[in-house]
């Protein structure tokens, strides 16, 4: 009966000791307490665990066996696992989450993907120039929705044209397509005309930017470019040309255009770049802009245009030149300049020792150009010799006068023909014996005189162009016929008339004092001084002139330029600046005048000799000019008489 008993007391101790909050059982005299543990600074091992109350004397011994481990040792340890449990498992939903909404975004919208738009660019591998490229651009959506506002971009090569439009050039084309269905393909034909030189590269680039529903955002894809090679130009180019040249020869270049194009070819540009030893002088055609472009308008396919161009050449013996061409289609926003080449020649030429070297002076002075002054008479010497190692026969020298101040009356050859016709003096084995040979080493003389006119216009000159013909035997017993040029030009240098004045009370100032002058007393005059010009326009226009010491500056002036006045030096200074051709100008200022008793019945000057310096702007020449010292003496159209001008003497003299 007492096992029972005790069994019952254990299990109620059991109960209350495991009863939260329950009270202390009997009289345990171990209690539970929460002591602060200072933190250490080193590790150490841990504390041993507290120790558990000993319960034993509440048990049976029977009973005493039970395992101290069942009582929960660390809730807290087991507290932080669960919670992490919780924290990895709500990151895991969270990813989880994200990659949902991706795949949403990227597919669950309409499944809109850029990988599944296929664009495709297809043309022929190699075409010829100018012929017309024939491709076509596939867009196939693949998504499972539309895409909208769709637009085929195409950037074609430099130098396409358009093949409807014609002579308009194609840089970039956009070409709407609006809305792809989903599955659907559509198939762009696409047409334009290219020009390039032959196995020329060339490259097409097509892309397509779209838009998908409920989004403002545009979309680009690119599609792997079309290339392709010019196989042929759409034109041949030929050039003749002599090889080998003299100095101061004129000479012809011939370039030949042939169209090897299937259809024609509009608006070709053939362009030169010359050396700078060559002088151009004409062409047929005419160039359509400067002296080195030239518009074909229109060329038919296997037809050909043909441009002559004449120049002289100057250079040094053994120099070597060439002459470039290009030919192309014009740049529509700038026709001067070339979109695309078709073709491109050159042609070269070697300076050689001249045979027969032509040497012209005017007034023994050999250079291309010289001043002359108006009605002065001048000599032209020209020479003639045989450089080579052959005789020269048959030779013909004729001389060509031109210029807006050439005059038939003007002109005294020494033997030879003057053509008053023509304008042209001409020698020749008719009127010079000494002409039917010249042996190597030889020189010959001939002469003529010329007195340019000076009835003309502006910038007056007299052209002279010199052409000499020979022939001679090659070493192959061949004639050959050898041509020598030379050119010079005559000048007339303007000459500016300059003008001096003196005036009283003229409307310019108010001058004061007595006229004629009085000594002792002062009177101001009016001085101008005035530039009359000649034929050519005149630059750098500066006139100078002294006061004597009893003259006084008034710092008074008006006209053209600025007068300006250096007290040190006394001078007068007028710079007039440019003058036209036939043009005048003038200025004026103010100065007084005081006489001394030394001076009664003389004529005081009021202003030493003036000096014009300009410089002639066609001649490139100093022109001068002076004019006499000014005096008190009054013009008479200024209302002056003899006297008007001389001292007298005041009532005390």
């Amino acid at each position: 009966m007492s096992g029972i008993k005790d069994q019952d007391r254990l299990e109620e101790v059991r109960k209350r000791l495991y009863e939260r909050g329950a009270p202390t059982v009997g009289t345990i005299s171990h209690r539970l307490e929460q002591n602060t543990q200072p933190v250490r600074t080193v590790w150490q091992e841990p504390p041993k665990p507290i120790a558990q109350p000993d319960i034993s004397q509440f048990a049976p011994k029977s009973v005493q066996s039970v395992p101290q481990a069942e009582i929960p040792m660390a809730p807290i340890k087991r507290k932080k696992g669960y919670r992490a449990k919780i924290l990895l498992a709500g990151f895991s939903f969270f990813m989880l989450a994200v990659v949902v909404s991706s795949l949403f975004l990227l597919l669950g919208r309409g499944g809109i993907s850029g990988e599944h738009i296929a664009i495709t660019a297809t043309g022929p591998f190699t075409i010829g120039g100018g012929e017309q490229l024939q491709m076509q651009v596939d867009v196939q959506n693949d998504n499972a929705v539309p895409i909208d506002s769709a637009t085929l971009i195409v950037e074609y090569p430099k130098g396409t044209r358009s093949a409807v439009d014609e002579g308009k050039d194609l840089f970039t084309e956009r070409l709407s397509l609006e809305t792809i269905k989903q599955g659907e393909t559509i198939s762009v034909p696409l047409r334009a005309n290219v020009f390039g030189e032959e196995n020329e590269e060339k490259i097409v680039k097509v892309s397509i930017e779209y838009r998908v529903q409920g989004s403002n955002a545009t979309f680009f894809k690119e599609a792997e470019p079309l290339r392709f090679k010019i196989s042929s130009s759409p034109v041949i180019i030929r050039v003749d040309g002599i090889k080998k040249i003299s100095s101061g020869q004129e000479t012809e270049v011939s370039l030949t255009i042939v169209s090897n194009s299937p259809t024609p070819l509009s608006e070709v540009l053939v362009k030169a770049e010359y050396p700078s030893g060559f002088d151009f002088t004409k062409s047929e055609p005419t160039p359509t802009h400067t002296q080195s472009m030239w518009l074909i308008k229109n060329l038919e396919p296997e037809k050909e245009t043909t441009i002559t161009i004449t120049g002289v050449v100057v250079g040094k013996e053994t120099d070597k030149h060439a002459i470039n061409f290009t030919v192309g289609v014009p740049n529509e926003r700038d026709p001067q300049a070339l979109a695309s080449i078709f073709a491109t020649a050159k042609t070269e030429f070697e300076i050689e020792q001249p045979f027969l070297d032509i040497g012209v002076s005017i007034d023994s002075i050999e250079d291309s150009e010289i001043a002359v002054e108006p009605g002065k008479r001048s000599n032209v010497s020209i020479s003639l010799s045989n450089t080579l190692d052959d005789t020269l026969q048959d030779i013909k020298v004729e001389v060509v006068l031109s210029g807006n101040a050439f005059a038939i009356r003007e002109v005294s050859p020494s033997g030879g023909y003057f053509d008053v016709v023509k304008n042209t003096i001409t020698w020749d084995v008719s009127n010079t014996d000494a002409l039917k040979q010249v042996v190597p080493g030889e020189k010959e003389h001939l002469s003529f005189t010329i007195e340019p006119s000076t009835a003309t216009g502006a910038t007056p000159q007299v052209n002279i162009a010199v052409n000499a013909q020979a022939r001679r035997v090659s070493e192959s017993n061949v004639n050959e016929v050898l041509v020598g040029t030379a050119k010079r030009t005559i000048k007339v240098v303007t000459i500016p008339n300059l003008i001096g004045v003196v005036s009283y009370n003229n409307g310019m100032f108010t001058d004061t004092g007595p006229i004629p002058p009085v000594s002792d007393k002062t009177t101001t005059y009016t001085v101008s001084f005035a530039i009359d010009n000649g034929s050519n326009e005149i630059a750098d226009t500066v006139v100078t002139a002294t006061l004597p010491p009893y003259v006084t500056w008034l710092n008074q002036t008006k006209g053209a330029g600025t007068v300006s006045y250096n007290p040190t030096t006394r001078e007068v200074s007028w710079n007039a600046g440019g003058v036209p051709s036939k043009g005048e100008t003038y200025a004026s200022f103010q100065v007084g005048v005081l006489p001394r008793v030394l001076q009664i019945g003389t004529t005081p000057v009021i202003v030493g000799e003036q000096r014009l310096k300009a410089l002639d702007k066609f001649t490139g020449v100093t022109v001068r000019d002076t004019s006499p010292a000014i005096t008190t003496m009054l013009r008479t159209e200024g209302g002056g008489d003899e006297e008007s001008g001389v001292v007298r003497a005041t009532e005390s003299d």
